[in-house]
């Protein structure tokens, strides 16, 4: 384990004192003190205020430096762009955001070039040269590998196999990550469940993210493929089965319920995991319906495997996957500084 690049991921989004990072990096006190004494005098990171404790020496905290390298994070959905312009330090915030309306349907050539503005337009908004950005960051829907920056499939696309992070590298000269939606959120449930197993689902805006976590680490499949879950043979399909119609709630809420079941049945049970998470957009307006009503299904089943799995509900908010998305460009920064 790289434990300088450990520390970095811890503080470019919170400040943290040694003795905390210590315990958590299960390493010695002084072998933190030498790597963030190295740090400090690398100027990637600084001393902050000091913290009074209930017991012990009051401990000084630590951040990332601020103000010195930049990501751009870009969340594409079907015919809109979301984007930021942010510090390397993700607790502050963006400096400046940009939106607009895309067609539904692009060419690749025809998306770079969207992206490419989209830069552009935030540089030009905070007056920052796109020479101090070192990471671009795009999350998509769809079949995605996150090691290449190919993209299989997605809804924006008729084309396949499209080498999205080579495209933009090209046409920006700026190093380029791509990521499915979910994972954004994936990664942030994994900060938050740390060594944990588990299964998630996230349905929100008309498309349903899937995740799972073994031991605290996320899985991905051959060349970081992330998981979809949306070809599991569900009539009319799984991911239009998470859908609560408001002129017939309760046969959608229960139809939602019986899907999220199924969709839990063919998953967790594989790995033996017990803890299934769900969070996004649709469960936070209905999840106190759904969840007992899934719930239940999962305890009347004779199979104990199935019998014995949880549902957590994460009230996560809207748009976390943007945040998560900001914090893997962070993390993107520090594989570049170290």
């Amino acid at each position: 384990m790289d434990y300088k690049k450990q520390i970095l991921n811890i503080l470019h989004s919170e400040n943290e004192s040694r003795a905390e990072m210590t315990r958590r990096l299960g390493v010695t006190k002084a072998y933190i003190t030498k790597l963030t004494s190295q740090l400090l005098a690398e100027r990637l990171i600084e001393e902050r205020e000091v913290k009074d404790v209930t017991f012990g020496r009051p401990q000084q905290m630590l951040a990332v430096k601020s103000y010195a390298w930049y990501s751009v994070n870009i969340m594409l959905r079907r015919g809109n762009v979301q984007a930021s312009l942010n510090d390397y330090n993700t607790q502050l915030p963006p400096l400046t955001t940009h939106t607009r309306m895309l067609p539904e349907v692009m060419t690749p050539s025809g998306l770079t070039a969207e992206l490419v503005a989209c830069v552009k337009a935030l540089c030009e908004s905070s007056q920052l040269p796109m020479s101090r950005i070192k990471v671009v960051s795009v999350a998509l829907q769809g079949g995605i590998e996150h090691f290449t920056g190919v993209v299989r499939y997605c809804p924006l696309f008729v084309d396949n196999n499209v080498n999205l992070r080579a495209l933009v590298e090209e046409s920006t000269g700026i190093p380029t990550r791509v990521y499915n939606i979910a994972h954004c959120t994936t990664y942030l449930l994994a900060k938050l469940s740390p060594g944990m197993s588990w299964v998630a689902f996230m349905p929100g805006f008309g498309s349903l993210g899937y995740g799972y976590c073994m031991n605290g680490q996320t899985g991905l499949g051959e060349n970081g493929f992330y998981p979809e879950i949306v070809h599991l043979p569900w009539e009319g399909g799984i991911e239009q089965a998470f859908n609560v119609d408001e002129n017939r709630q309760q046969e959608t809420l229960l139809t939602t319920a019986k899907a999220l079941y199924f969709a839990i049945c063919c998953t967790a049970p594989v790995h033996n995991i017990k803890t299934v998470i769900v969070t996004g957009e649709l469960f936070e307006d209905y999840g106190d319906a759904i969840l007992p009503l899934a719930q239940s299904m999962l305890d009347n089943s004779s199979d104990r495997h199935i019998s014995e799995i949880r549902i957590r509900h994460y009230k996560t908010g809207y748009h976390y996957g943007v945040k998560g998305l900001v914090q893997l460009s962070a993390d993107s920064i520090t594989d570049l500084l170290v």
